[in-house]
């Protein structure tokens, strides 16, 4: 198509004045992540074009195909504001999630566009944690509150990471609470503004969205042992040996490369089962929690395993994992977030008073198998667990890095949202207003930039992780009985094989869910994709589905993150008996990334399609 702009200049160069654009629907969301049952939930409607007058905005709101609630409608007028917000009207029941479906019609009532978004209603985040971060604190990087906290709302996203925004592990508050500093310098030497740390917090709080301030369970500067100011006992470090010299020199610490302007040159581990530095610790982050209304604390670990104690007696850090955060929980009162790194301990973690799981997926974990072995053995340690994953898709490979001025790889990010958004997890990846974490330094989130392309599929997939977080992980079973795919032409694997459709199979209540994954036209099992090159796997078509299935079926139902915004479709299913078992057969639009079959059983909440 021409462009118009050549004409609306001439127009406006003869003094005419430009032609009305049709109007649309620019923008959806809720104006908060989450709604307690007993609060107002609001939805944000963005216009673009100028209403004529006698347009109407309204939205349906539901699960499962089946209507629950509603917003507005409002009738718009020539002069209504370009920003409407619609007030709904939702069931009470906590921990559900909802998609809403906003359509803008005429007066004639003919729907002129449509979009969708969706709408969490829980007390807590904890049973559904949609996880992002911050790592930026000051106006030379760009840090904006307001806006960046507005658009990570367009994502749902409930809870933020404060990334390395604290004066040093081992006193995160600058200053004394009494007299605060204004402002500090990081482990990296980049500033800090007080000011801006408060704002995204208090910006956090505004929708409803937790606040965690980051800082590590085991690690201390290097002046540590020597600031006579400060000074530390040195019975508080650990050692590589369980015998030798018990010196600052010989103590065990991590050396930090690139320190050129850091703050310190090294981090001392430091013995974190030894409950004196557990209580220092607790201390120090008591002073911060003073100062700063943060709700938690995110307790970071470097994937060590310990060492040996000044008296030579070992040291376990992992066997000691649920003891730190059952001690922290209770001393602090605050709400604890532990990182399991290469998902070391996380079975430990899942029986703690963490308030869900947090993994970091390393070398043992980078393919789309591993994912599904991290979070099988969260569910079985504790079914009701949340579960957030790390995953660095970029992160720069060991040749050489990548060049600057490069765009996530699309098919890369949304197989890995799929793969872990159907395994009953979260990915933290969005942050600083409209970056993707690409390695474990959040602060190099400027390497890589994300497309507008990339953004709108994000925006689906996120509206599908909370429309349906019910259905991926409130509580599914990951052994739902005898269900086994088989897909025409295509080979099927329940192990994420590649060039496969990896088919997943997941039940809550009565209703079993079939999870597709097109891993076709790639022979790479990673998700981690260093050189950005995975590429898209091929839009299926038509694809006839036979699901074996055990009991009897009402009707079936069909959705994707990828079509449609995630909108729940009805299909037909017809059933055969090959003599030893009993086959659903249905046959699906299309298949680019994921697709999710609902079979609903006699009593389940799904709208008949039979």
């Amino acid at each position: 198509m021409r462009s118009l702009l050549p004409s609306l200049l001439l127009l406006a160069l003869l003094g005419f004045p430009p032609p009305a654009l049709a109007l649309q629907l620019g923008d959806a969301y809720p104006d908060k992540a989450r709604f307690a049952p007993s609060e107002p939930v609001h939805l944000v409607v963005e216009l673009s074009g100028a209403p004529s007058g006698g347009e109407q905005i309204a939205a349906s709101i539901s699960q499962l195909g089946q209507t629950v609630g509603q917003c507005g409608p409002i009738q718009l007028k020539p002069d209504s504001p370009k920003t409407q917000i619609l007030a709904c009207t939702v069931p009470a029941k906590d921990f559900q999630g909802y998609l809403v479906t906003i359509r803008l019609t005429n007066a004639a009532g003919a729907v002129l566009d449509e979009r969708a978004t969706a709408i969490d209603i829980s007390s807590d985040w904890k049973r559904f944690p949609r996880y992002g971060y911050l790592a930026h604190y000051n106006v030379a990087e760009g840090a904006d509150p307001p806006a960046w906290i507005a658009e990570l709302n367009r994502f749902h996203i409930n809870g933020l990471e404060f990334y390395d925004f604290q004066f040093r592990h081992d006193q995160p508050l600058a200053g004394t609470v009494e007299h605060p500093d204004a402002s500090w310098k990081d482990i990296a030497g980049r500033p800090v503004d007080a000011a801006i740390v408060r704002s995204f917090i208090d910006e956090a709080h505004r929708y409803n969205m937790m606040a965690m301030a980051y800082n590590s369970s085991y690690s201390a500067y290097d002046d540590v042992f020597t600031n006579p100011k400060d000074k530390l006992p040195l019975k508080w470090a650990i050692w590589t040996t369980p015998d030798g010299p018990r010196t600052v020199t010989s103590a065990k610490n991590l050396q930090l490369q690139n320190t050129s302007g850091w703050s310190t040159n090294r981090l001392y581990y430091m013995n974190q089962n030894d409950r004196e530095w557990q209580q220092h610790l607790f201390g120090q982050m008591r002073n911060l929690f003073e100062v700063y209304p943060f709700d938690g604390w995110h307790v970071d670990t470097f994937g060590d395993k310990g060492g040996y104690g000044f008296n030579g007696s070992p040291v376990d850090f992992i066997s000691g994992f649920r003891d730190f955060i059952d001690n922290a929980h209770d001393t602090l009162r605050k709400r604890i977030v532990f990182n399991a790194v290469a998902t070391q301990g996380q079975e430990r973690i899942a029986r703690s008073e963490a308030e869900f799981v947090y993994s970091e997926l390393w070398e043992d974990n980078e393919t789309f198998a591993g994912i599904l072995t991290a979070t099988e053995q969260v569910h079985f340690a504790n079914p009701r667990d949340g579960f957030v994953i790390a995953a660095y898709l970029h992160k720069e490979p060991e040749a050489g890095p990548v060049p600057h001025g490069r765009k996530f790889n699309m098919p890369s990010v949304l197989l890995t949202d799929a793969a872990i958004f159907a395994n009953s997890a979260a990915h933290i990846e969005l942050g600083d207003g409209n970056r993707m974490l690409n390695r474990e330094y959040f602060p190099k989130d400027t390497r890589l930039s994300v497309s507008p392309e990339l953004r709108t599929a994000l925006r689906h997939y996120y509206d599908y992780l909370t429309a349906y977080e019910n259905y991926l992980r409130d509580d599914v079973s990951f052994e739902p009985c005898n269900v086994r795919v088989k897909i025409a032409s295509q080979t099927t694997s329940i192990a994420a094989v590649p060039n496969t459709i990896w088919t997943l199979a997941r039940a809550k209540d009565d209703v079993t869910v079939v999870h597709l994954i097109n891993l076709v036209g790639s022979n790479d099992p990673h998700w981690r994709d260093v050189w950005m090159d995975r590429p898209s796997p091929p839009q299926l078509k038509d694809i006839n589905l036979e699901i074996s299935f055990p009991k009897p079926i009402e009707s079936v139902g069909w959705a994707s993150p990828d079509v449609d915004g995630g909108k729940f479709h009805s299909i037909p299913f017809r059933t055969h008996n090959d003599g030893s078992s009993v086959w659903i057969e249905v046959t699906l639009p299309s298949l680019q990334y994921w697709d999710s079959v609902f079979l609903a059983s006699p009593q389940s909440p799904l709208e008949s399609g039979h």
